[in-house]
């Protein structure tokens, strides 16, 4: 029934529009940065310099001493990092998409990073290298740190923040998830009918689709398994998909630079960077299609592979068919320079004509 709420409750905020839902997950996302950061700090503080140790971020130190652990915890620890780049997806509706989105993706990246060291380092060093292999199979983690080092008391914050950071994240995914769909909609990539608005001109048909997948996905699998389990599992299988999507971005990097923008080419930024990055994504890979195949968590990496592959297979038939809606696929996030989105005309105009390049939605707060 939780379940069936936040999904319902997810799907409405949508429907306001983008102003409503993205404030909503500002204050979702600070609020559970703020606190999580707070006993990070804590634990830090309590624990002291002098028993700082880099022994326990040795390789060494994880629960089986094995490659294996690092390979799947490198699985887990992507798809927590992944949706960096949804700024992307809203570039539309920026103001200054071409200042505004790569700035706002490299912030993600340095304030993100940044936390998620801290937090690491704070859950290392407050357990001790002694004390990982416990820690690792603690039931909540968070909140076995919470009562460890703030008070008993105050786990049911902890496990508030928790709830709230995953609705955060789902409010986040479904922004990113409906403008994909929306955008594709509208460039005939798939029916047309997912570009169509509602009278607060957001994409209707592409947030109910959203919706109702969720729960088809969601629903069985939270019954049966429960949903932090649940929650994993999908994390899992989703980490498939993200893992061979940045592989193949910075091999497009290197080919692109080496090709079509020669002249940009530094050896260091479209060279190096990019080769050492898709080297690194070689380890979670190993471990995704390694599997033990005796877990459902195991053999959900071979359903987002399918996935996958049946995506390949409808872009290269759209190649050869409808070379020109390939071709367009994705320009609508990239406005012209020098062109604001918000200036664009709305996609109520554009679901007669679809598959122009620069027309948006305006969001259901009267912003584009």
């Amino acid at each position: 029934m939780l379940f069936v709420i936040i999904v319902g409750a997810v799907a409405l905020v949508a429907y306001l529009g983008i102003k409503t839902s993205s404030s909503v997950d500002l204050v979702l996302v600070v609020g559970e940065v703020a606190v999580i950061a707070a006993l990070a700090i804590t634990i830090l503080v309590s624990v002291g310099p002098a028993h700082y140790s880099a022994a326990v971020l040795s390789p060494r130190s994880s629960p089986n001493g094995q490659l294996t652990d690092i390979t799947n915890a490198m699985i887990y620890g992507i798809t927590a990092f992944a949706g960096f780049e949804a700024a992307t997806a809203l570039g539309e509706e920026a103001r200054n998409p071409r200042r505004s989105v790569p700035a706002s993706t490299i912030g993600v990246v340095i304030v993100t990073g940044i936390f998620y060291l801290l937090v690491i380092h704070a859950e290392m060093f407050g357990v001790g290298r002694q004390g990982i292999a416990g820690f690792v199979r603690q039931g909540n983690p968070l909140g076995y740190l919470t009562g460890r080092y703030w008070s008993p008391s105050a786990v049911w914050a902890i496990d508030l923040v928790v709830v709230l950071a995953g609705l955060g994240f789902v409010i986040a995914t479904f922004n990113v998830a409906i403008r994909v769909l929306f955008a594709m909609g509208r460039e005939q990539v798939v029916p047309g009918a997912l570009a169509r608005l509602s009278r607060r001109r957001t994409p209707i048909i592409s947030i109910a689709c959203v919706a109702v997948f969720a729960l088809v996905l969601g629903l069985p699998l939270t019954y049966g398994y429960g949903g932090v389990r649940t929650f994993g599992y999908i994390a899992g299988a989703g980490g498939l998909a993200v893992v061979l999507v940045y592989l193949a971005v910075n091999i497009a990097v290197i080919r692109a630079f080496r090709t079509e923008f020669r002249d940009e080419f530094r050896l260091w930024r479209h060279l190096l960077v990019p080769a050492a990055a898709a080297v690194l994504f070689l380890f979670p890979l190993w471990g995704i299609l390694h599997p033990r195949a005796d877990h459902l968590v195991d053999l959900l990496h071979f359903t987002a592979l399918g996935w996958l592959c049946l995506g390949v297979v409808v872009a290269v038939v759209l190649r050869v068919r409808r070379p020109s809606s390939f071709e367009m696929m994705g320009r609508v996030f990239m406005p012209a320079e020098g062109q604001p989105a918000y200036a664009l005309e709305s996609a109520g105009d554009l679901a007669g004509h679809g598959g122009q390049q620069g027309h948006g939605f305006h969001d259901g707060d009267g912003d584009a």
